[in-house]
């Protein structure tokens, strides 16, 4: 079975699945200085702590290793009459007390003192001191007297009535108070002080007093308010304003107000309504300022490109060349199809480039990422790498990364071609474990090595 293998240096401790000496090993280098240990015993050393160790066969039923002057023996618990019992068993041991214990001292409770009342009509006799808990209801021979004098006092919560159940208690006056309120139901209630709450929505028409409206613009009238009018009436000019009826609004019914179709015109409108590229208003009419490169005509705008633009032509790129100019490009130009830079480029940001084939025809590459990404078009696993041009144009040796095996490898005999899409590693790399990932599947593969963080020992995956 495949599994770390412990390389033996000096210095190190062995780890082997099987060790045949040919005498016994002593104690002083670590064994027991014996061929053979007694049936059914524990180990116990010699007077001498390099003796062979010795053995003490428990054969009998609760027995346990006791020591002694002369050395430990096996031996067994006993008990004691009317205070403690003793019963051995095979491979256990049972303490128990008799049914009838004999304490022949003071025995003090510091916590409670129950009678489980396991045993019919089993009682406790005799005088206790402290204190009972409880409801009494097993109590006997406990006589009280029902106070005769009510108690009094000048406020509800002072106020106690004496009530009887065949014992002595008592309610006080707000303990009755919070239990009548809790009564209370409906559109309004009681807190346990006495405060009165009048629920939200409650209050209706039916509620209200008729006094509650005047008789001018308000009235209460089939338990509903109402208004009835507004004090003066509103009248519009029907020219620029008008109502859907009339000329007057006094509230007796519901009109709508709009204006005129043609109400408003030049002289209704501020100077202000003209705002920037706008002109007019104050009794003039609204019109469009005409600026570089825009032209206004009686029923058009349209903008004039050669008014900023300089060396227009087809598939320029136009860059600006100040605040208000813009100039087409010759050096960097766009079909449709192409991009064309002549000239250096420069891309602060991320450049993406989905096509299938990236060539770059350079001296030097210069990457400033520390980490390069491959294979990443792909939506699935599969191996990946880089090649090294060796033999043919297109070709050459590979250093892969194997999905299959979860391994790096090398592929040189055999010439990689670039458009390939997966390889065939004739050898695999050996990896350096660190001590917390040796109990992964993906890194206990063979040839790789670990080393104890601990003791330095040195392991091979085989």
């Amino acid at each position: 079975m495949a599994s770390w293998k412990k390389v033996i240096v000096s210095g190190s401790a062995a780890e082997l699945s099987t060790l045949t000496l040919d005498t016994a090993l002593p104690v002083a280098q670590g064994g027991i200085g014996a061929t053979s240990l007694t049936d059914k015993a524990v180990l116990i050393s010699q007077d001498s702590g390099t003796d062979a160790v010795g053995a003490v066969a428990l054969t009998s039923n609760g027995q346990l290793i006791i020591g002694g002057a002369d050395g430990p023996a096996a031996a067994t618990l006993t008990g004691t009459s009317n205070e403690i019992s003793v019963t051995n068993g095979a491979n256990s041991i049972t303490l128990a007390l008799p049914d009838d214990v004999t304490i022949g001292q003071d025995l003090i409770v510091t916590r409670n003192f129950r009678n489980s009342s396991a045993v019919g009509s089993s009682h406790i006799t005799g005088s206790i001191t402290g204190s009972f808990t409880g409801d009494g209801s097993g109590l006997s021979g406990v006589s009280g007297d029902f106070p005769t004098t009510p108690e009094t006092g000048t406020s509800h919560d002072a106020l106690k009535f004496n009530v009887s159940d065949g014992a002595a208690k008592f309610i006080s006056g707000s303990n009755l108070a919070e239990y009548l309120f809790s009564k209370v139901s409906g559109d309004a209630s009681v807190a346990a002080g006495g405060a009165l709450t009048i629920a939200a929505n409650s209050v209706e028409g039916t509620m209200l007093n008729t006094n509650s409206a005047d008789t001018s613009t308000i009235e209460l009238s089939s338990d509903t308010l109402s208004v009835l009018k507004v004090p003066n009436a509103l009248t519009v000019d029907n020219a620029t304003i008008q109502l859907n009826s009339g000329t007057t609004f006094d509230g007796s019914g519901a009109k709508t107000i709009a204006i005129k179709d043609g109400g408003v015109d030049e002289d209704a409108l501020a100077t202000s309504v003209a705002g920037d590229g706008l002109t007019g208003g104050g009794g003039s009419a609204l019109a469009v300022g005409a600026g570089t490169g825009i032209d206004v005509s009686s029923n058009a705008i349209a903008v004039d490109v050669s008014d900023f633009m300089a060396n227009g032509s087809n598939n320029r790129i136009v860059t600006a060349t100040g605040t208000d100019g813009q100039n087409a490009e010759a050096n960097l130009t766009f079909d449709g199809t192409t991009l064309s830079v002549v000239g250096a480029a420069t891309i602060t940001g991320n450049l993406t480039v989905n096509g299938s084939t990236t060539s770059i025809s350079s001296s030097n590459l210069l990457i400033a990422d520390r980490f390069a990404l491959f294979n990443s078009g792909s939506s699935a696993t599969g191996d990946g790498g880089f090649l090294v041009g060796s033999g043919s144009a297109g070709s050459g040796s590979a250093f892969i990364f194997d999905d299959s095996e979860d391994r790096f490898g090398v592929q040189v005999d055999t010439q990689l071609g670039q458009d390939a899409v997966s390889g065939v590693p004739e050898a695999y790399a050996s990896l350096y474990v660190l001590t917390a990932n040796t109990g992964s599947a993906t890194y206990n593969v063979k040839g790789n090595i670990k080393t104890d963080d601990g003791t330095g020992d040195i392991f091979i995956y085989s």
